[in-house]
């Protein structure tokens, strides 16, 4: 079950990867409810939530606050709060979240850990990272 703050994350899309789009080999850091309907290949990294629709896919990491996952992913997704695979959903890695739903139909394949929201740790944000 959705709480009010899940519900409202993502009734409010702010950012898009529409289905055309294809990226390879990048990092994404974002603050808000970010969409993806293409192809992403690299990092993301969300202070919001995360939905990947039927038609997107993501080859890479994920951290994110939750994330509905009805397309593909290829990769370990960290979430703050819940993990959610749609019935079109496949995610091919490792989950560690504090609470996951996988609907009839959707595939999970890797391990998963619950933990609780203290335990996760953040991403520094770019201006916080350091160059070498």
């Amino acid at each position: 079950m959705l709480t009010r703050k899940q519900k409202a994350q993502y009734s409010k899309v702010t950012s898009m990867l529409g289905e055309d789009v294809v990226i390879k080999d990048g990092i994404i850091y974002a603050q808000q409810t970010l969409r993806i309907d293409g192809q992403f290949k690299g990092e993301i990294n969300s202070k919001g939530a995360l939905i990947i629709g039927s038609e997107g896919g993501v080859d890479g990491n994920i951290q994110c606050e939750n994330i509905i996952i009805a397309g593909k992913v290829e990769g370990n997704v960290q979430a703050v709060n819940q993990v959610h695979i749609h019935k079109s959903g496949r995610v091919n890695g490792d989950i560690t979240c504090d609470s996951i739903v996988i609907d009839e139909g959707g595939v999970f394949v890797g391990q998963s850990s619950i933990i609780k929201e203290a335990e996760v740790e953040a991403e520094p944000k770019p201006e916080e990272q350091v160059s070498q």
